[in-house]
């Protein structure tokens, strides 16, 4: 389902909405936020475990970025580390959309 998603970094804050869908232990989505529009997104999920990777575009510089974030869904909550490869690092925090 839909969730919003914050990005806390040593580059700044990002934000954003994950539309995830998981099935046994594959996760694909999108993602729109301050790293682009309509992302596609992959991962795994393994008993509340969770690791994404998408591609997006940097704020205000040309070329594409990965995007790899790993951490542990609680219910309605997820939280973890996210690093946005040569960019930025640091940890995510997510909510469920009701």
């Amino acid at each position: 389902g839909p969730w919003d998603v914050q990005f806390l970094t040593d580059a700044g804050g990002l934000p954003g909405t994950f539309k995830l869908v998981h099935q046994d232990s594959s996760i694909i989505g999108i993602y729109t936020g301050a790293l682009g529009p309509n992302q596609p997104v992959s991962g795994t999920w393994r008993d509340g475990y969770i690791e994404l990777t998408f591609s997006g575009i940097w704020p205000d510089e040309p070329g594409t970025v990965t995007a790899t974030l790993a951490g542990w869904v609680d219910g309605d909550s997820a939280a973890g580390r996210v690093k946005v490869e040569g960019r930025a690092d640091g940890r995510f925090t997510a909510t469920r959309q009701k």
